[in-house]
């Protein structure tokens, strides 16, 4: 199959524009067939002498590992959050959680408040959702939080980590996806960010002869 891409100067001939529909029987197909190959050169790490599987599984579902932390404002009290993105055995896709920097400095196993988890939103949605990032509306270009605390962000959501996403705002606050005039973006190669509360700056395919 050959496709062909045009942009304001060039025509690019791609052989495998194909591969871009991630769930078509052929791509899927492809893909079988190159992790069979890859196996069979390289031996299967869940059944091999060497147990790479298991060693490498045991240490990205390791509690030991440090919870690396951003910096979100402060909360009502004065209290510095901290945000972080987590993943263990229990929770495959991921929770996006929170909890105060004094807590995460004092305490080996802090409490955290749960915003957003991943698992449980794929399972409702019935969508194999993948946690691809989030980019944040800057404090000094919130009005609504003084410059306090990060209100709103734009969650990237992929189906089943695939490079294109869909971006949902996410209201922090609320712990929810934000209801009224939400910015939502569908899948596509996006990326987007916050110009204020109100106005997004977006860089996408807008279609032939605009990307």
């Amino acid at each position: 199959i050959m496709a062909t891409q045009t942009t304001a100067d060039t025509a690019i001939d791609d052989p495998y524009i194909w591969l871009e529909d991630v769930e078509d029987e052929k791509c899927l197909d492809f893909a079988k067939s190159a992790n069979e190959k890859c196996l069979e050169t390289l031996g299967d790490p869940k059944s091999g002498k060497t147990k790479t599987y298991d060693s490498v599984l045991s240490v990205l579902e390791s509690d030991d590992r440090i919870p690396y932390v951003s910096n979100y404002g402060k909360d009502e009290n004065g209290e510095r959050i901290v945000y972080n993105f987590w993943k263990d055995k229990d929770h495959s896709k991921g929770i996006w959680r929170k909890t105060t920097l004094s807590e995460y400095t004092s305490n080996p196993k802090p409490d955290w408040d749960i915003v957003l988890d991943v698992d449980a939103l794929a399972e409702k949605d019935g969508i194999s959702w993948v946690y691809k990032g989030s980019r944040s509306l800057p404090r000094a270009r919130d009005p609504m939080s003084e410059g306090r605390i990060v209100t709103r962000t734009l969650l990237q959501l992929s189906r089943g980590g695939s490079d294109a996403v869909h971006i949902k705002e996410f209201d922090l606050l609320q712990g929810a996806f934000v209801e009224e005039e939400p910015f939502n973006l569908p899948e596509a190669k996006t990326r987007a960010s916050y110009k204020s509360r109100n106005v997004l700056m977006v860089g996408t395919d807008f279609g032939p002869e605009r990307v």
